[in-house]
């Protein structure tokens, strides 16, 4: 392969290179005379390059005493590396030197000299292990942001202690503003900081008596914290801007995924919305964006220090807002998870209980079948035998010993009978002959028709009725029968006399009718059990009224509920639906 051989075309552009660099540096020969300078040395020298070069270095320096150990003989194949004082114009310069010798391609021997500020080298070794320290804050933010098991509303706590810690990014004051992709618009969410450089004082010496690092801080919402975000969240919930507005400063950071830093001079569409919601002039924006899209802006300001920006905080917001934002992310897929895990369990339980109850009802269904069979088989004989019973008794005299035999006969029969009326009741299909009509002039009826009942009983019966004209839509026997059963069993409740009470008044949707009486009220075991068919605390009966009212009610699409009162006794109460406009069941 041919080596190639230098060209004037090259050697001009390395003399041109040489020339824009920013870093001083001087080419000299070995009578120590400038060949070539580069822009950064004569920014240092304070002169041009045609007042450099070709002339002596010593004109340009003090003496050349400050350059004694370089040369080139003396200098090193390696070069060499000097801290010296440069004296320019009356004014002396800290550097640090590096001195190189080569020769060119005639070889003639050269020194190239790179003359370095030591205040900038100072400046970039501070900043170097700045950034050091922030790369280990930011290691501590990962492990509180993804090990610490976080909830979602603890994520957002802890990106915003991290951003105003002063183990953290030491900005005062953070928001935290998220998409709401319901309503399309970058909304505020949480915010925090001090309102006041009173409160501000406060915190710091607080947190100042607490050492900690940024994990523990961030793990564990302090107290102090939690007091000052009054103030920046009454900001923060008035925070809202449309996505649609994308020239608006704080989309167009969304959509840049780039920080921006804000100054009293800028201006743009929404800068001075923001600076009014913020109260300064100042502030940085840094958007929130993960692979799936923009999530999210955080803003930051130093309101209470007034301490600039600087283009390393700005540098380590952009890096930070990035870890927070899959975090943030990361915490929301993790909750719709767990809520799509819990609306599965749901669904399960809720399939094992339909089932159950499918199940439950195949086996009713074949009880009420053969119920009604034994029923229709039972009803024959038995009106036979109450027949003959009856012919029997009313054939005996007073003194006949088998006249209490009959009437035993007669009492048992006629129960059996009411037993089997209730089970045919029951298990019978329900005609839906329903009409619209008062409630309370079912109530109304009823009472009439029970008046001598409630008399014989030494019940008074109390009418509250307040639904007025206002109709149900309803099978008028049917509420007569729960309302008939309701009421008996309110009597029976109170076997030495007492009052009920049945009241009435309209609800949104329907009317509401309760009957309660002074009885001792509902026992723990048989209020859990009352609805269940056949069951019953009476000598006699077949332990199905409630459970027929309680069907009756539930094919009006109503419910049927029993409770006691706090002043003593039992309510039962039930809705009847007012009927719905024609049109509304969509036809």
């Amino acid at each position: 392969m041919t080596k190639l051989r230098p060209t004037e075309e090259v050697a001009d552009l390395a003399r041109r290179g040489l020339a824009a660099c920013r870093v001083p540096q001087l080419i000299v020969d070995e009578q120590w005379t400038v060949v070539l300078v580069s822009e950064g040395a004569c920014r240092l020298f304070g002169r041009s390059r045609e007042q450099m070069e070709g002339t002596a270095l010593e004109s340009l320096v003090s003496s050349l005493d400050v350059f004694a150990g370089c040369g080139h003989r003396t200098c090193p194949p390696e070069g060499c590396f000097r801290q010296l004082d440069l004296k320019l114009r009356n004014a002396t310069t800290a550097v640090e030197l590096h001195c190189e010798r080569f020769r060119d391609a005639a070889g003639h021997p050269f020194l190239n000299l790179v003359l370095y500020d030591a205040g900038e080298l100072a400046t970039r070794d501070a900043m170097r292990t700045a950034r050091i320290s922030k790369l280990g804050l930011l290691n501590q933010v990962s492990e509180a942001l993804y090990g610490a098991q976080l909830s979602l509303p603890q994520v957002l706590e802890s990106v915003l202690i991290a951003m105003t810690a002063g183990q953290g990014l030491r900005f005062n004051r953070a928001f935290l503003l998220l998409v709401d992709e319901r309503t399309r618009t970058l909304r505020g969410e949480i915010a925090i900081g001090p309102s006041s450089r009173e409160e501000a004082d406060r915190i710091w010496r607080d947190l100042a008596d607490q050492p900690t690092d940024l994990y523990e801080m961030m793990t564990s919402y302090d107290l102090s914290l939690k007091e000052t975000d009054v103030a920046v969240n009454n900001i923060v919930r008035n925070l809202k801007v449309d996505l649609a507005e994308d020239d608006h400063v704080l989309i167009q950071a969304m959509h840049s995924r780039r920080v921006l830093h804000v100054s009293e001079k800028d201006s743009g569409p929404g800068l001075d919305a923001v600076r009014h919601w913020l109260g300064v002039g100042r502030f940085a924006v840094a958007p929130l964006a993960t692979r799936r899209g923009s999530i999210g802006v955080l803003i930051a300001d130093n309101a209470i220090s007034g301490l600039e920006i600087t283009e390393l905080d700005l540098e380590f917001l952009q890096l930070f807002a990035n870890q927070s934002a899959n975090a943030i992310e990361s915490s929301r897929l993790t909750e719709e998870l767990a809520r799509k895990v819990l609306d599965l369990r749901k669904a399960q339980q809720k399939q094992k209980e339909d089932q159950q109850t499918l199940l439950r009802m195949e086996r009713l269904s074949v009880m009420g079948e053969t119920s009604a069979i034994v029923a229709h088989e039972l009803r024959n004989p038995l009106v036979a035998i109450g027949g003959f019973a009856r012919t029997l008794l009313r054939n005996l005299t007073e003194d006949d010993p088998n006249r209490q035999f009959a009437q035993i006969i007669t009492e048992e029969v006629g129960r059996l009978e009411r037993i089997i009326h209730d089970l045919l009741d029951f298990i019978r299909p329900q005609k839906m002959m329903r009409r619209n009509l008062p409630p309370d002039q079912i109530v109304q009826e009823i009472a009439r028709k029970m008046h001598l009942t409630l008399e014989h009983a030494s019940v008074a019966l109390d009418l509250d009725l307040k639904a007025g004209d206002v109709e149900v839509n309803c099978h008028p026997g049917e509420i007569q029968q729960v309302l008939q059963n309701l009421t008996l069993n309110a009597i029976q409740a109170q076997p030495d006399g007492g009052r009920i009470r049945i009241s009435s008044r309209v609800l949104e949707g329907g009317v509401l009718i309760q009957v309660a009486d002074r009885g001792p009220g509902l026992a723990k075991d048989v209020a859990e059990k009352m609805f269940s068919p056949f069951f019953t605390t009476k000598t006699a009966g077949s332990g199905l009224g409630l459970t027929i009212c309680v069907q009756i009610i539930r094919a009006h699409g109503g419910v049927l509920r029993g409770e006691n009162l706090p002043e003593g006794g039992a309510c039962f109460s039930f809705i009847l639906p007012r009927p719905k406009p024609e049109g509304e069941n969509g036809e």
